[in-house]
């Protein structure tokens, strides 16, 4: 493999790797780590299968974490995720799922879908090419030849959600525990992107919110 090809190789494995987490950004609103005994996971999405496919990967990571999740499409008429409840209907909401021993409840929202472009930097590379010197050619010098690569751009379309974590026995107005925000840039597997979305979620949410 050429040296020039060698190197475009590598800086794509770089891009990917220095882009594999979907988080881009979290606050611990709660300041404290909590242990929860049962926390229902919310996908709201449209799409029955994709919602089936990501709360059921979030319920796996979270119980390799020690951390005891139910999907909320498993459960039978516990919360309605395309209904806007009203402020009374939220606290006898709030109410059903105390009663059934929910203690959290983490709800992730499409929030956003935008066009981007990004900058892939060019590169340069250097080949030695030998010549000939000296009087009977027994010499070998090299001169070098360089190659400069242009800047690429790609252009897509990210996705951004927003998930966030309510701790039920919390005061009214203080239920909120932690939220962070995910960006997903042209996905092209539903099954690859709700896993590493999963593993994204719930490592930040071990790491800052909620104890194992």
């Amino acid at each position: 493999m050429k040296l020039p090809a060698i190197l475009n190789v590598l800086t794509l494995m770089f891009l990917l790797s220095s882009c594999s987490s979907y988080l881009t950004s979290s606050e611990n609103v709660g300041k404290v780590k909590n242990s929860y005994n049962k926390i229902l996971v919310v996908g709201r999405s449209k799409d029955k299968t994709a919602r089936i496919k990501f709360e059921n990967n979030v319920v796996n990571e979270l119980a390799a974490n020690g951390v005891n999740a139910i999907a909320s499409h498993a459960t039978k008429n516990i919360i309605n995720i395309n209904k806007k409840y009203s402020e009374s209907e939220l606290v006898s909401l709030k109410k059903s799922l105390v009663s059934k021993k929910y203690d959290g409840v983490l709800v992730t929202n499409l929030i956003n879908t935008e066009e981007y472009t990004d900058v892939l930097p060019g590169g340069s590379s250097t080949a030695y090419i030998p010549t000939r010197v000296g009087r009977f050619g027994r010499y070998l010098t090299y001169y070098p030849i360089t190659t400069w690569e242009p800047d690429q751009l790609k252009t897509g379309t990210k996705f951004i959600f927003e998930s966030t974590l309510y701790r039920l026995n919390e005061n009214p107005g203080e239920n909120l525990q932690w939220v962070g925000r995910f960006e997903v840039k042209d996905p092209s597997s539903l099954e690859k992107t709700v896993k590493n979305y999963a593993k994204d979620l719930t490592s930040a949410l071990v790491k800052s919110s909620v104890s194992n």
